[in-house]
Formats: C-alpha cells, structure tokens, sequence
C-alpha cells in the first residue's frame, strides 16, 4: 500500500465520524431549541459549540466533501440530510452547487424540508442563489420551500409568492403567509386580508399571526372571534389573547379551560397571562395526570419557580420495559418533549405558591416572578429559557408593527444580532 493511501484511510475514518458527531449534535441541538430549562448561551454552550465543531471536521475533507455529502443526502435521516445540504451550500466548490441543485430538484416533500433547513442555516450566497434557481421551477413545492427559506432569512419573496399562495395546499400556502411580512406592507396586507377567509385553519392561524404582527386591521378580530366560538380552532389564538389581550379577551383563556380538546392551549396561555388568578389556575391544574405537567411548567413560567431545583416535583421511577415477547417492536420509543417535564406535586407547589404569593400584585401580568415590562420580555428573549421565547418575540413584534424581530431557530450568533437590533424598536412599547 503506498503511503498516500495509508494516510488517506483514517483520516476518511475521521471524517466519517464527524459527519456522525455532526447529525448526533444537530439533532439534539434542534431539540433544544424548545428547551424548557436551557437558554440561548447554554445551548450554545453545551450544543451549538460543539456542532460548530463537528461540521469543520467535515469540511476537511475539501474537494472530497461532495463524494461525503453525496452519501448522506441519501439517507432516510432527516437531520443527516440537513446537515450534508448545509454542507453543501456553504462552500462554493461548483461540484457542490450542483449535487445540492440535483437533490433539491428530485427531493420528496420531506426530504426538501431537510434540504432547506440546512440551506436556512449554513447557505452561502452561492449556495442560497443557485438553491433559489432550481426551486422556482419546481412548481408549488419549489415555490413554498422558496418561501421558507427567504422568510428565514427575512429576504422579501418574488413571483413564488403568487405561485404559493395560489397552490391550494395549506401548508404551502402557510409558507407564503408567513413569507409575506417581508413583502411591502401594502402587498402584505392584501396577502394575509385574503388569507384571513381561507377555509384551513392552519392558513388562517398564520394569517391572524403575522396580520397582528403587522397591525393589519382585521387581523386581531379574526383571532378573537375563532376564539370566542369555544371550538377546536381557537387552540392556537388563546396564546395571544393572553399575551395581546386586555382583561375581557383574556377571560376567554379561562372559558375554555374546561373544554378537553382547548385544556392544554389554555394552560399554556395562562403562562402567558401571568396573574395571580392565572398561576392559581395552574395550581388547580396539577391535580389532573393529563393536566400536570403543562400546569407545572406554566406555573414555573409565571413564577420564576423551578420543580426540580425548588423540590417541588414528585421523584418518579422509570417504568420497566416489558419482555420481549410482548414489545412492540414498531412502537415510536421517543417520548414528546412535554411528557419530560417534571412532574409537580399539587401540595408542595402550594405551599411554594404561599410564599411566592405576597409579591405578585392581583392584576399584574408576571414572567418568571417580574412584572411583564419590555425589558423583562426582552430579557427572557434573552437569556431566558428557550421553550416560550418564539412566543415573546411574537408578542413584541406585535408591540413594535415588526420592528423588533428575532429568528428563534436561528443560530446562536444570527440571534444575538437580531436580539441587539431589537432593542432599538422597543422604546414604543410601554409593557402591562
């Protein structure tokens, strides 16, 4: 064997074994990007590092990269696929802009969702250019995978818009919704009015979104009609009745409390509404199994409280696993996030709430034990923990008509700047 290829074999072994550490550290990194305990400098610190890391170990590999990446991009692993897409579109090697424009030509619908991720978060301007090209003429699967990428990089859409947005498919045409904030506010509104009356309820809950971010009249009725109608559909607007709202809209987050298929959204909005009779809400919530955990971490949101670091969360065992002759093998063995969540014990968070309780004036709207100003939102963007800071940017882009505005599943670096820019549109918002 001559020298060359003796070097050649482990360090393609090392190469290999960043691209595993590179999809392992993506995953769990996408995961704590809802973290219930983690903020942005601790994700950054226990994930986002490393996965930096992880991704030049690759990238050593130089003109090899495409051969690397070619592998990968047929995977079946979703995050596999984002990172060797990603890979791709960061460097301008004409090899790789040309593997990624075949894949992103011939890419089903899930594997184009992971294609544009990756393109979301590593896309040079080659990369995103020549990504751009191919997907205009994919018709409307190219045009709304278009739209999520330029609303990602807050990049104003062009004839893919019209093409989205006119596909008849809900979640395509959601893209193009939320695509259309970018656009001139005299074209966003005529997007998002229209969308407003669209039959799926997806379409219209990202319309009432970005038309209250962007103060478009109508918008805000929308959202508090659907909600007042007690169905199914209000689920998604309670959370900004609860955060938007004055005292009358919010009472429609405790109407529906008892209503099975709105419970969870209403405790996830009394978070969000902040009070003493909301966080008392949330204590009665801990009382039901199904309820628990949401109540808890609502309560922990409203209060600043932590279950496990105050010890107020009941110790559970791990169940067994069943033998083997009665597994089933086909089962999805990854939990939801949610059914992580500590599990609170109804009487010591009583207790907990005791003495937390002479601090909170009655109608005062709280986050994290503060009262809700723009500086305590914007710090809990900040340096708060991650699973409700898409919400607040929401709230205070509202507050702002879309001056301020930060791309949560962005990466640590892309946020902070966003988070500084920010900063200067928060001088019209007075808090509650």
């Amino acid at each position: 064997m001559s020298p060359s290829h003796s070097a050649a074999a482990p360090f393609q072994d090392l190469i290999d074994e960043s691209l595993d550490e590179a999809t392992f550290l993506w995953h769990r990194w996408e995961g704590e990007l809802t973290s219930a305990t983690r903020s942005l400098d601790e994700v950054w610190s226990w994930t986002e590092d490393r996965l930096h890391g992880a991704l030049d170990g690759v990238r050593v590999a130089g003109t090899r990269l495409v051969d690397v990446a070619a592998g990968g991009l047929q995977s079946g692993e979703g995050d596999r696929v984002a990172v060797c897409a990603g890979l791709l579109a960061s460097t301008a090697e004409p090899a790789a802009i040309d593997l990624l424009g075949e894949m992103l030509n011939i890419a089903d619908a899930e594997k184009l969702r992971s294609i544009v991720r990756g393109l979301e978060l590593l896309g040079s301007n080659q990369g995103l250019r020549a990504a751009a090209s191919v997907l205009a003429e994919r018709g409307p699967a190219g045009a709304g995978a278009l739209c999520r990428l330029k609303a990602f990089r807050r990049v104003a859409p062009g004839d893919e818009l019209v093409s989205a947005f006119k596909s008849n498919i809900p979640e395509i045409q959601a893209a193009a919704v939320r695509a259309a904030i970018h656009v001139p506010a005299l074209h966003a509104e005529e997007f998002i009015t229209a969308a407003l009356g669209m039959g799926d309820p997806g379409v219209r809950d990202a319309a009432a979104e970005c038309g209250i971010s962007l103060g478009i009249n109508g918008a805000w009725e929308s959202a508090t009609r659907v909600a007042r109608q007690r169905e199914d559909e209000a689920g998604p607007y309670l959370k900004l009745l609860a955060m938007l709202g004055a005292a009358d809209e919010q009472e429609i987050v405790y109407a529906v409390l008892p209503i099975p298929a709105l419970q969870l959204n209403a405790i996830w909005a009394l978070g969000h509404v902040g009070t003493v009779r909301a966080a008392e809400a949330c204590l009665a919530g801990m009382a039901y199994e199904k309820l628990a955990r949401a109540s808890g971490e609502a309560y922990c949101w409203i209060t600043g409280a932590d279950l496990v670091r105050d010890r107020l969360a009941i110790e559970e065992t791990p169940a067994e696993a069943p033998p083997f002759e009665e597994d089933d093998l086909d089962a999805n063995l990854v939990p939801a996030a949610e059914a992580l969540w500590p599990l609170p014990d109804p009487q010591l968070a009583r207790q907990d709430w005791l003495k937390r309780r002479v601090n909170f004036a009655p109608d005062v709207r709280h986050v994290h034990g503060r009262p809700a100003t723009s500086e305590t939102v914007a710090g809990m963007i900040e340096t708060g923990p991650m699973l409700r800071r898409p919400d607040l940017v929401t709230e205070l882009r509202a507050r702002t008509r879309g001056k301020y505005d930060v791309e949560p599943r962005a990466f640590a670096w892309q946020q902070r700047r966003m988070m500084a820019l920010g900063r200067a549109a928060l001088s019209s918002y007075d808090g509650r």
